[in-house]
């Protein structure tokens, strides 16, 4: 059994709707379809989810919001009519324009979701399971025991369900919003409940890249990678895949497959457990990255060996209430990692503290930093490799300001200037496609 997510691109028209069905009857096995809510197309340049919460801010705002519930009922009926469905959507559109001036943000924001997924269920001939009675959550932890009861008693009732995805419902039935893009972890929670053999991702690109093709023209299609790696490499910022949707198919180490609704003819990427995947000889997997990072490096001779210096940085920066990465920089230094945006209007006041309150030599900032990873299985098992990329780097004049990589990590980081960025990323690639590991000793 195979349990198939379409993204908001699949399931945006009728065109896209007719693809999918295509997908689902050319296998038996896709026998659960995890639908999110209809996103853009050519015509409809807004999600529906984007829609909805404009909506939800003219409702409170107390402005006119019947033009945009019009626009959303007209979207979806049009999708009904477009495919000759025998639905009758406009009980549920009235049944939600009832509620609108009482109901919570979590409710109306999901009903893109079950609309669509009203309306696939009907065109596949597959069940209609609204997620509120199947996927529950305990305050904000997911119910894994009511949840897995629930499931499997309604596809072994009607062996052929669809789910929308991106909500669920809380004990006292009221609607839980998952994060944005949540129908990925909708898809990925139920595969793990129902133990498929493969959990299907279908999105509008074949697979994941190598790198991002804006930066790299024809970049290569990662064929397979492990969970490790597409977890580092969401992390980092592809967009492809959710980061929380790794966790419930990994438990269970369900291979996933990243695939391309308008050509799944191209295969897509595949994802699996590290002990299912053969090394070959291409050392980088993939290359992900984010700019605008501002790095704060504390200086004090033998900083090592003064721990309740640190406890008092840390102290520090724990009142301004900021994620912070950091990685020790020497014997002497020690260096955190913000994210620009969120330490902009803080910085100033930062500084000062440490440096007032902490007993430092000398507190030294760098700004508009950006950090490229490279992530692969045979990092851990040949250092020399980060070296290599380092030479390559600075021979190309790319000055590389920090090099994060622990001892057994599948993953090198380079902080580089946010203006290097796109070379640094390209610089990479050419590096891992196109230069001869093979004589690197381990």
């Amino acid at each position: 059994m195979k349990v198939a997510k379409f993204g908001g691109s699949s399931v945006a028209d009728a065109i896209q709707f007719k693809k999918v069905k295509n997908i689902v009857e050319s296998d038996s096995k896709r026998s659960v379809v995890v639908v999110s809510a209809a996103g853009k197309s050519q015509k409809e340049p807004v999600k529906v989810t984007d829609m909805l919460i404009k909506l939800e801010k003219a409702l409170k705002a107390g402005t006119d919001f019947q033009l945009l519930f019009g626009h959303i009922s007209a979207r979806v009926l049009k999708i009904r009519d477009d495919l000759n469905l025998d639905v009758n959507i406009e009980q549920d559109l009235d049944d939600i324009y009832q509620n609108l001036n009482h109901c919570s943000h979590d409710y109306l924001v999901s009903r893109g979701e079950f609309l669509t997924g009203k309306l696939m269920a009907a065109y596949l001939g597959y069940h209609f399971v609204d997620a509120k009675d199947v996927m529950i959550f305990d305050g904000d932890q997911f119910d894994y025991a009511k949840s897995s009861e629930k499931v499997k008693s309604a596809y072994q009732r009607y062996s052929r369900i669809l789910v929308p995805g991106f909500y669920g419902a809380n004990l006292d039935g009221s609607i839980h919003l998952m994060p944005r893009g949540g129908s990925d972890i909708s898809g990925s929670i139920l595969a793990k409940l129902l133990d498929a053999e493969l959990y299907e991702n279908w999105t509008d690109v074949s697979g994941i890249l190598m790198a991002d093709p804006r930066i790299v023209n024809h970049s290569k299609k990662i064929d397979i990678l492990t969970y490790d790696e597409l977890q580092e490499l969401s992390y980092m910022g592809i967009g492809v895949f959710q980061e929380e949707a790794v966790r419930p198919v990994r438990e269970k180490s369900i291979p996933t497959k990243i695939l391309n609704t308008n050509h799944p003819e191209e295969g897509g990427t595949l994802v699996v457990d590290a002990k299912d995947k053969q090394l070959n000889d291409q050392i980088i997997t993939g290359i992900a990255g984010k700019k605008n990072y501002t790095v704060i490096t504390i200086k004090k001779y033998q900083l090592n060996k003064h721990i309740e210096v640190l406890q008092k940085v840390l102290a520090v920066l724990q009142k301004f209430r900021i994620a912070i990465n950091y990685v020790p920089s020497g014997n002497d230094s020690f260096s955190f990692l913000f994210q620009q945006s969120d330490i902009s209007n803080k910085l100033e006041s930062i500084v000062l503290k440490l440096k007032q309150t902490c007993g430092l030599d000398d507190v030294e900032v760098n700004k508009d930093i950006a950090l490229v990873a490279a992530v692969s299985l045979q990092l851990s098992k040949r250092p020399a490799i980060a070296g290599k990329i380092l030479d390559y780097l600075d021979n190309s004049l790319i000055n590389v300001r920090l090099v994060i990589q622990e001892g057994s990590d599948i993953k090198v980081v380079f902080g580089v200037a946010n203006e290097d960025y796109e070379k640094t990323i390209s610089k990479i690639y050419r590096e891992a496609m196109f230069r001869d590991y093979k004589k690197i000793p381990a």
